[in-house]
C-alpha cells in the first residue's frame, strides 16, 4: 500500500495505479496538495489548488504538456503532499478530467496503441468528493503489502560529495558502484538540441582516497577520514542530465541562493547546444564529453544535491590531488611540460575532454586536477567569504595543485 503521512503519501507507479489515478484523487476530494513524481532521475511536479489543476511541470516542459508527458510514465514513485508554494504559475484551466482526457489522447497518438483513456481507469470521473476518499482508502489498502519507496528519503553516504568546477566537477561519493553517465533517449528529447549527435562516454567508477594524515599547503600536517572521488570531471552530459530532470524545481538550491536564479544561462546553453549538435564552440569542436563549463558555486551545490552527495572541503580536494606525500605535481615534485592542460604559450588552447592529458593523474587515479579546469569546495575563505577554487586549468602557466582561489563569487548572473 502507499506509504501514509501526516500530511499525505508515497507510492509506486505502475499497470495497476498510474499517475492520472493519484491526480484524479487529488482533485476529486478538493485538496490543495502538490505531486511530486519521479521516474529514475526525472522528476515532474504536479500543483492542485482546491481540486483543480493548475500548474504541472517536468524538465523544460510545463501545463498541458507537461500533464501530457507524466501521463505517459509507466513507472517511478510518487509523493502526494498538502500544500503548494504560494507564487506559482497558472498554467491550466478547465476541468481536470478534460485535462486528463487530452493526456490520455496525446499518449494514443504517441503509442499508436489503444490505450483507455483515464475514464476507463478503476478510478472514475464522477465519484463525489465523499467517495474519493473511500476509494483513496480502498487503492491504499489494495497495495498494503507491497514495497514503496519515499522520494524524500535522505542519503545514507557518510562521506559522499561532489567537487564541481567554476568550469567542470569531480564527484565524491562513498561505496557507490558507478558514476558512469547513463543517459536515456526520454532524457535526451527533454533537453535543447534534441540529442547529442556523438557518443556519451563513461569514465569508470569513483576512486578510494584512503583516511590519515597528510601534507596540506606548505608542509601542515592534517588528518581526514577515507572518502571516494570521481576519476574524471562531470561532463557536459552529466549537467544537462541534471537540467532536464530538476527543471524548474528549486528542492536541491542552496538555502541562500537568489530567488529565481536557475541553474541554466546563455552562455551554457550556448556550449551544450554546440556540444550536442557537433558544432564548435569559441573556436574548440566541443563533444558532450567535455567538461562542463559556466556553472557558480549555486549550481555545483544543487548538482550535488540532486546526486545525493555534497560538495568537498578544499583538505578533501587537496589530499585527492596530492597523495599523502606532499607531493606539488600529480607526477610528482618538478612540473613538466606538457603534462597538463596548462598555458605553454598557446593561446588558442582551451579546455578539452577528462583523462586526456595521462600524466596529470593523482596517485589514487583522480584525473585533470593539476589542469583543464578549475573546481568549487564547500570550504568558505574567512576574510573574503567566498567559496575557494582549487586546482589549475588552460589558462595558468601553473600545474602546482597547492594553487587556491579566493576571490571569485559564488554567482555570476551572467
Amino acid at each position: 500500500m502507499p506509504k501514509k503521512r501526516e500530511l499525505g503519501f508515497t507510492g509506486t507507479v505502475n499497470a495497476r495505479l498510474k499517475l492520472q489515478d493519484i491526480i484524479q484523487m487529488a482533485c476529486i476530494a478538493g485538496t490543495t496538495s502538490t505531486i511530486k513524481a519521479s521516474r529514475g532521475n526525472q522528476k515532474g511536479y504536479i500543483y492542485v489548488n482546491q481540486g483543480r489543476l493548475v500548474h504541472v511541470t517536468v524538465a523544460t516542459l510545463s501545463g498541458q504538456e507537461a500533464l501530457n508527458e507524466l501521463v505517459s510514465w509507466d513507472g517511478g514513485e510518487f509523493d502526494l503532499a498538502r500544500g503548494i508554494p504560494s507564487d506559482l504559475p497558472k498554467t491550466l484551466s478547465g476541468n481536470y478530467d478534460a485535462l486528463l482526457i487530452e493526456a490520455a489522447r496525446i499518449l494514443d497518438e504517441r503509442t499508436g496503441l489503444d490505450q483507455p483513456d483515464c475514464r476507463d481507469t478503476e478510478v472514475t470521473v464522477g465519484l463525489s468528493r465523499g467517495a474519493a476518499v473511500e476509494v483513496l482508502e480502498l487503492i491504499m489498502a489494495r497495495r498494503r503489502h507491497e514495497r514503496w519507496v519515499s522520494l524524500t528519503r535522505k542519503s545514507l553516504f557518510a562521506f559522499g560529495g561532489i567537487v564541481l568546477l567554476a568550469a567542470a566537477a569531480y564527484l565524491l561519493v562513498s561505496n557507490w558502484a558507478t558514476v558512469s553517465v547513463s543517459l536515456s533517449r526520454d532524457v535526451w528529447s527533454l533537453v535543447p538540441g534534441h540529442g547529442p549527435r556523438n557518443v556519451v562516454k563513461t569514465f569508470g567508477p569513483p576512486v578510494q582516497v584512503p583516511g590519515g594524515e597528510f601534507f596540506y599547503q606548505d608542509g601542515e600536517r592534517r588528518k581526514l577520514e577515507t572518502f571516494d572521488i570521481d576519476p574524471t570531471e562531470v561532463t557536459i552530459a552529466q549537467y544537462a542530465e541534471f537540467l532536464a530532470a530538476v527543471g524548474s524545481s528549486t528542492e536541491y538550491d542552496h538555502p541562500d541562493q537568489a530567488y529565481n536564479k536557475g541553474h541554466s544561462n546563455p552562455r551554457w546553453t550556448e556550449l551544450y547546444t554546440a556540444a550536442a549538435s557537433g558544432r564548435d564552440f569559441q573556436g574548440l569542436h566541443v563533444t558532450v564529453n567535455y567538461p562542463a563549463v559556466y556553472v557558480d558555486w549555486y549550481d555545483a551545490y544543487a548538482y550535488a544535491q540532486w546526486k545525493g552527495r555534497r560538495l568537498p572541503t578544499e583538505e578533501e580536494w587537496e589530499k585527492a590531488a596530492r597523495g599523502g606525500d606532499g607531493r606539488r605535481f600529480p607526477w610528482g615534485a618538478d612540473q613538466k611540460k606538457g603534462a597538463a592542460n596548462i598555458y605553454e604559450g598557446d593561446a588558442s588552447k582551451k579546455w578539452s575532454e577528462p583523462a586526456t592529458f595521462p600524466l596529470d593523474r593523482s596517485v589514487y587515479g583522480a584525473y585533470d586536477m593539476a589542469g583543464n579546469v578549475s573546481e568549487w569546495t564547500a570550504s568558505i575563505d574567512p576574510q573574503s567569504h567566498q567559496p575557494v577554487i582549487r586546482g589549475g586549468n588552460f589558462g595558468n602557466s601553473s600545474a602546482d595543485i597547492t594553487r587556491r582561489v579566493i576571490n571569485q563569487a559564488r554567482y555570476d548572473p551572467k
